[in-house]
């Protein structure tokens, strides 16, 4: 991301400006670009819930977080230098996992993609399933209920 995470009013929001080599000859994004932007906001975020620099907290915690899950609903283009926002939600928090819903914007508050990223715990070192620790279970389920999702699921944007 190229600025630095913000909140208002504790709601997690990043921005960051799409760089021309992010796109093709033409303007347009690459695809796979799309899932980075929202690999580097949950990365932004983690950090945020764990109160310090990602890889720092993350060995402390003995917590590895490997992608479950990623979906992507894309609403309008986006075109080299535009300004991104991406607005943070917990989604789901279960023993193991939890999912945040991303909601991405251009400046002028206009959805540009909707996105689902479910992460499952591990033991850092061990690469083996684990409980969220404690500490960040509370912080997600705290966040949660200050700011409900809002967001329909993947599913129910798509259609069967």
């Amino acid at each position: 991301m190229s600025t630095a995470p913000a909140t208002s009013a504790g709601l997690f929001t990043t921005t960051r400006r799409v760089k021309w080599g992010e796109c093709d000859p033409a303007g347009v994004v690459y695809t796979p670009r799309f899932t980075d932007y929202v690999v580097e906001a949950f990365h932004e975020f983690l950090g945020f819930m764990l109160d310090g620099p990602l890889q720092q907290k993350l060995v402390e915690h003995d917590l590895g977080t490997p992608a479950k899950a990623v979906s992507l609903v894309f609403h309008k283009s986006l075109w080299p230098e535009q300004t991104l926002r991406l607005v943070v939600f917990v989604s789901g928090i279960r023993t193991r996992s939890f999912d945040i819903a991303i909601r991405a914007e251009d400046d002028g508050g206009t959805a540009i993609f909707d996105a689902s990223f479910s992460a499952v715990c591990i033991h850092h070192a061990e690469r083996r399933s684990r409980a969220i620790p404690p500490a960040l279970h509370i912080r997600l389920a705290e966040y949660a209920t200050r700011h409900p999702c809002g967001l329909s699921s993947i599913e129910e944007r798509t259609g069967p």
